[in-house]
C-alpha cells in the first residue's frame, strides 16, 4: 500500500471520527431538547390540572351537599344537569392527564379482587341519565359462565367501559346502546380470526391456565357508524380531529386512544365491527385470574368493621381557596368535627404551635407559603420539641394532603414531606370523612 493511500484513509478516518463526534453532541442536544419539551408539557399539563380542579372540588363538592338537602322536583333536575356537566369536564382534564401518564412511562396498574357484575351496573347507573336524556335505551348483558369475582385493575376497566359507552352514546341518535360480557368462546372463530381476538399472552400459551379466564366484552350501538376506510385510524390519537364524519360530535378524540392504550398495558386486544349506518361493536378482550367471591366479601366485611367513626375533632382546614374553604368546612362540621381555617401554609403553622388540633387538612399550592413546606416546618418543630423536653410526649399531629395536584409523584412528595394520606380534588364528602376515618385518630 503506497503511502499516499496511507494518508488518503487516515485523513478519511479523521474525518468519520470527526462526523461521528458531531453526531454524538449533536444526538445529546436533541435529547436534551426532547427532555426540556417533556418537561415542559409535564408542568403544563400539571398546573393545567390544578387551575381546572380547583374550581371543580367547590362545585362537585356544593352538588353534594346540596344534593342531600330537601329540593323540589325542578331543583333536584337542575341540580343533576350541573353534576353532569362537572363530571363531563372531570372526564375530559383525566383522559388529558391518563394519555400524558401512558406516554410518560408512569401509568400503573393494581391487580386486586373485584366484583365484575358491580363495575358494569356502576358504568350503566352512571350512564343512564344521558341515554335517558337523548332518547336510548342502554342496557347490560353478562354470560352466567362469567365469574363474578376476579383480580385486576377495576378502576381502568371502568374507566374503558365508560369511554367505549359515552362514544357509543355520543354516535347514537335513536335506538339502543349494550354492554356485554363474556366467556371468549375460540371455536366460533378459524385459526386466522383468532389472532385478531387473542392477546398475545394466550396466543403463546397452548390453552387458558387453570385459574385464569378470558372474558370478551362488547359495546354496540345502532349509531351512524364507521366506514371502513376510518377504521383504521379510530385509535390514534385525537382521532375525531382528523375525521370528517364525526367533527360535529364533542369530544377530545383521546377516549379510544386512552382506551387501547390501557387495553394494551393490560396485554389486551381491542378492535371494532361497524359499516357506515349501521351501527358499531367495539370489543376488548382481556386475561384474568378468577378471585374468590365469598373471601372477598369478608375481606370488605372485616374491613369495615376495623375502621371506627372517628369522634368529634379539633381540624385545622389549611386552604385558600374561598369556596373549598366552605366546602370542606361545611363537610366536616356536619361530621360534627370543630373547624379552624388557615389561609396558608404560614398561617397555619403559627396555629399549630398556639392551638391544639387533631388534624390539619392541608392543601398544597398557595400563596405565601405551600403545603409541603409548612408540612416540614411542623415535623421539625415536633422533632426540636421532643429533643429539648425528654416529657414531651405529643404524638406526631396527623396531616391529610388535599390538592389539585394529581401527577404520580405528587402523592410520593407530600408522604416524603411528613404526611399521612392524600386525598386528590375534586372529592366527594364521603371521601373526605372517610378518609379522616382511616386514620383512626384517638
Amino acid at each position: 500500500m503506497s503511502e499516499s493511500t496511507i494518508k488518503e484513509l487516515e485523513s478519511r478516518v479523521k474525518e468519520l471520527e470527526s462526523k461521528y463526534a458531531q453526531s454524538v453532541k449533536d444526538l445529546e442536544i436533541a435529547r436534551i431538547k426532547a427532555y426540556d419539551a417533556d418537561r415542559t408539557k409535564t408542568i403544563f399539563l400539571a398546573n393545567m390540572s390544578h387551575e381546572i380542579r380547583t374550581p371543580m372540588n367547590s362545585i362537585i363538592g356544593i352538588y353534594n351537599i346540596l344534593d342531600q338537602s330537601n329540593l323540589s322536583p325542578e331543583q333536584r333536575e337542575l341540580l343533576e344537569v350541573i353534576n353532569i356537566s362537572s363530571h363531563n369536564l372531570l372526564a375530559i382534564i383525566n383522559d388529558i392527564l391518563d394519555f400524558s401518564k401512558i406516554k410518560a412511562g408512569q401509568l400503573k396498574l393494581e391487580n386486586k379482587p373485584f366484583v365484575l357484575h358491580e363495575e358494569i351496573h356502576q358504568v350503566i347507573k352512571m350512564l343512564s341519565l344521558r341515554a335517558k336524556g337523548k332518547g336510548i335505551e342502554l342496557s347490560y348483558r353478562i354470560q352466567s359462565a362469567v365469574p363474578e369475582c376476579i383480580i385486576g385493575d377495576s378502576v381502568r376497566l371502568h374507566q374503558i367501559l365508560v369511554n367505549l359507552t359515552n362514544n357509543a352514546l355520543k354516535f347514537t341518535i335513536e335506538g339502543s346502546v349494550v354492554v356485554s360480557v363474556e366467556i371468549f368462546d375460540a371455536s366460533r372463530f378459524n385459526d386466522l380470526r383468532l389472532t385478531e381476538y387473542l392477546p398475545d399472552t394466550v396466543l403463546a400459551m397452548d390453552s387458558i391456565p387453570s385459574g385464569y379466564v378470558l372474558l370478551k366484552f362488547e359495546v354496540s350501538d345502532t349509531g351512524v357508524g364507521i366506514p371502513e376506510e376510518e377504521q383504521a385510524n379510530l385509535f390514534q390519537e385525537y382521532a375525531q380531529l382528523n375525521s370528517p364524519l364525526i367533527k360535529q360530535f364533542e369530544g377530545t378524540g383521546l377516549g379510544l386512544s386512552i382506551s387501547k392504550n390501557l387495553i394494551d398495558l393490560m396485554k389486551g386486544k381491542i378492535g371494532v365491527i361497524s359499516k357506515k349506518d349501521s351501527g358499531s361493536t367495539f370489543w376488548f378482550t382481556l386475561l384474568y385470574e378468577v378471585g374468590d367471591l365469598e373471601a372477598f366479601r369478608n375481606n370488605i366485611s372485616q374491613g369495615q368493621k376495623k375502621v371506627k367513626k372517628s369522634r368529634p375533632l379539633n381540624i385545622l382546614l389549611v386552604e385558600d381557596n374561598i369556596l373549598n374553604q366552605k366546602f370542606a368546612a361545611t363537610t366536616l362540621s356536619r361530621a360534627g368535627h370543630k373547624v379552624e381555617i388557615a389561609e396558608n401554609g404560614k398561617i397555619a403553622f403559627e396555629k399549630f404551635r398556639e392551638m391544639h388540633f387533631d388534624l390539619i387538612i392541608m392543601d398544597i399550592a398557595m400563596p405565601i407559603m405551600d403545603g409541603l413546606e409548612a408540612t416540614y416546618m411542623i415535623r421539625n418543630y415536633e422533632k426540636e420539641q421532643k429533643e429539648k423536653n425528654p416529657a414531651y410526649n405529643r404524638p406526631p399531629i396527623k396531616i391529610i394532603a388535599v390538592t389539585a395536584h394529581v401527577i404520580m409523584t405528587d402523592r410520593e412528595k407530600c408522604l416524603s414531606a411528613g404526611m399521612n394520606e392524600y386525598l386528590a380534588k375534586p372529592y366527594r364528602p364521603k371521601e373526605l370523612t372517610d378518609c379522616i376515618d382511616l386514620l383512626e385518630i384517638e
